[in-house]
């Protein structure tokens, strides 16, 4: 197996140690001077790892929590302000900084280094990894540093932030796309070897570069996703071509070992003082023991004291219950930070099926991504999906489609891409924000639930994440502060 070289060690540790000794260069208009002799052989590897380092820590836990498959700890207060979407413009950094300062940059230098030896597996891959972290940016933020980040050799101190909607995206369905155009010339026998620095697809044997055409595809239907009506014809070709992921893009490299263990795990449960912060929210954990889903076991211990799986209602910190009292959530040293996942790329096709109205087929690829989901714990979903199990896709209407098949990717999510529940949500309103508790009488099960404590007003949800306060400080480009409810323009 691969195993993550002192590159990336140095920079988890840098990224998860808080916020001092690294701060000032995790900033997005730091000017890093990187050596002219570092090869893109080198820059690869730090510029995924960097990338994976950020989603799979704060992307992970604020997507799990806004998401509510988790819950901060009604003991500890760790998490509270994300919990009750009271954050400021100073509460998170890292998940802006990172990317700026540290992914994109390298992964720049890759791109021109390894134009200009015409090593195109490589820039292929800086590429699609260059436009999934814009993705990340741009689906969390809005309007983003694009055409003129990453240019301070060329005096542009001060980036300005580009419109998501007629630049970025086009940008990156169009940096895709070039990808897509060199498919032809990334299997020739002259390219330079690639194989371990490839943390996502590559293996001592090499990269089968076809797996990354088929993640530039499985993304761009993904970008394409966002405005489906004005996208239609663009999505049925890459349908009908079926040439996207039917494996995970991921990074599966970490061992229980200090930083080098899954980031969220090394932030949280070894870093702090305390193990007691992450624990099951009520509105995942009591929809999948009402339909008795085997995968509770993969999400949520069962409480300390014996007496089942305990979760606790969004924002709430009910003083009764004590420590042992509410089940905390499973985290493993080694689980993978996934990109895209096979299961999701499964749902994503029967979403566009569905809103093609085609039901045989949104019904087939449901199916696929439900057992793939059950598949990645060990568990069989056969009988969930047959006529009249518990999660038997619902043909009535393509609504019903839409929420069986929405429903089942926000489970699916769990413990591996909680940010991209997040990010559909707010791009479909499912699961819905509801105004009731599961505990409680007309309650809709599968709905997002009030937040006890709410820093916003009712019925609000947290649509973006805030500039921080390192960019307006020195980028008087930054927009002014947008409240964290106030949705962008692909959000329902």
């Amino acid at each position: 197996m691969k195993r993550l070289n002192l590159l990336y060690t140095g920079l988890v540790s840098c990224m998860l140690l808080s916020t001092t000794a690294c701060s000032d260069y995790l900033d997005i208009n730091d000017n890093p001077n990187y050596p002219a002799e570092v090869s893109y052989t080198s820059l690869l590897p730090s510029g995924v790892a960097s990338t994976v380092a950020v989603l799979g820590s704060s992307y992970e836990l604020y997507g799990g929590m806004w998401s509510q498959h988790y819950m901060q700890g009604q003991t500890s207060n760790q998490y509270n302000t994300i919990c009750n979407y009271s954050i400021t413009n100073s509460a998170e950094s890292r998940m802006w900084s990172i990317p700026y300062s540290i992914a994109l940059p390298d992964l720049d230098l890759v791109i021109k280094q390894a134009e200009e030896d015409g090593a195109w597996n490589y820039w292929a891959v800086a590429k699609v990894m260059t436009a999934f972290t814009y993705h990340i940016l741009v689906d969390t933020y809005g309007s983003i540093p694009f055409t003129e980040a990453l240019k301070a050799d060329d005096g542009i101190v001060s980036p300005k932030f580009d419109d998501s909607k007629t630049i970025v995206y086009p940008g990156l369905i169009a940096m895709l796309d070039e990808v897509i155009g060199k498919s032809g010339e990334l299997s020739g026998t002259s390219l330079p070897a690639l194989s371990t620095q490839d943390y996502i697809f590559g293996s001592s044997k090499g990269t089968d570069m076809s797996k990354w055409i088929s993640f530039a595809k499985s993304l761009k239907l993904k970008l394409l996703m966002r405005d489906f009506d004005a996208n239609k014809a663009a999505i049925q070709a890459l349908l009908s071509e079926d040439d996207l992921l039917t494996v995970d893009a991921k990074m599966d490299l970490f061992m229980d070992l200090e930083n080098k263990s899954n980031p969220l795990y090394e932030n949280d449960r070894r870093k702090l003082n305390t193990k007691n912060n992450i624990r099951a929210c009520a509105t995942l954990c009591e929809y999948m023991k009402k339909y008795d889903d085997p995968r509770l076991s993969d999400f949520f211990n069962p409480n300390e004291d014996g007496t089942g799986t305990t979760p606790l209602k969004c924002g709430d910190r009910p003083t009764e219950l004590k420590t042992n009292q509410v089940s905390i959530v499973v985290l493993e040293a080694t689980d993978p930070v996934y990109l895209m996942s096979a299961s999701e790329i499964a749902f994503l096709k029967a979403e566009a099926y569905a809103r093609l109205n085609d039901t045989e087929k949104a019904k087939n690829n449901y199916n696929q991504g439900v057992k793939l989901a059950f598949e990645r714990w060990g568990k069989d979903a056969s009988s969930f999906t047959a006529e009249g199990g518990a999660y038997a896709f619902d043909s009535k209407d393509q609504h019903s489609m839409l929420k069986s098949i929405l429903t089942q990717k926000w489970i699916a999510s769990t413990r591996c891409q909680a940010w991209d529940a997040w990010f559909d949500i707010n791009r479909t309103g499912i699961p819905a924000l509801g105004a009731t508790f599961p505990d409680e009488e007309n309650y809709v099960w599968g709905e997002l639930t009030p937040c006890v404590g709410s820093a916003l007003g009712a019925g609000e949800y947290p649509r973006r994440m805030l500039y921080p306060k390192g960019s307006s400080d020195y980028n008087s480009n930054t927009p002014v502060v947008v409240p964290l409810q106030e949705k962008q323009w692909w959000h329902k």
